[in-house]
C-alpha cells in the first residue's frame, strides 16, 4: 500500500468512527441505562433478601463459608480441624457469634462471614455445624 492509499483509508476509517460515536451518543441520550452503573453501584447495593426457608448450618457453609474454610490457604480453620475449633469453642458461643456477625481481625473474616442475607439464626447454625464437624458433641455445644 502506498502513502496515498494509506491516507485515503485513514480518512475513511476516521469518518466511520466519528459517525459511530455520534450514533452511540444519540442513542445514549434517548435510551436510559437500566440496572446498575457498574462496580461501584454493585458494591453499594444491599443484598437480595433470602426468600426461602431458613437454611441449615451445612447449607450456609456450602453457600458462603466454604470459600475460605474448605482450604487452609487463608488461615481459616477447616470444619474438621479439631484443635482450632476446640480453642475457639473455649471462648464461648457469644464470642464466636460476635466474630461471625461483626467480622474478625481486620476483615480476614468478613462481617456475617460474607453472607449478608443470612439471618443471625442461620449464622449460629453454621457455627454449630463447624463445631459438630470438629467432633464436639451436642451437649458440649449446648454448654457454650
Amino acid at each position: 500500500m502506498n502513502t496515498c492509499q494509506k491516507i485515503f483509508v485513514a480518512i475513511i476509517l476516521s469518518g466511520l468512527a466519528a459517525n459511530v460515536f455520534a450514533v452511540t451518543k444519540a442513542v445514549a441520550k434517548t435510551k436510559p441505562v437500566e440496572g446498575t452503573q457498574g462496580y461501584r453501584d454493585e458494591m453499594n447495593r444491599p443484598p437480595e433478601p433470602w426468600k426461602g426457608p431458613p437454611r441449615s448450618g451445612a447449607q450456609v457453609y456450602a453457600y458462603r463459608c466454604a470459600g475460605c474454610h474448605a482450604k487452609t490457604t487463608q488461615g481459616a480453620p477447616m470444619p474438621s480441624d479439631t484443635l482450632q475449633w476446640t480453642m475457639r469453642a473455649r471462648q464461648g458461643m457469644k464470642v464466636l457469634m460476635q466474630h461471625t456477625i461483626k467480622g474478625y481481625k481486620q476483615e480476614l473474616m468478613p462481617p456475617r462471614g460474607g453472607c449478608e442475607n443470612c439471618s443471625d439464626a442461620e449464622l449460629k447454625s453454621a457455627v454449630i455445624f463447624f463445631l459438630k464437624q470438629s467432633g464436639m458433641k451436642p451437649e458440649e455445644i449446648g454448654k457454650l
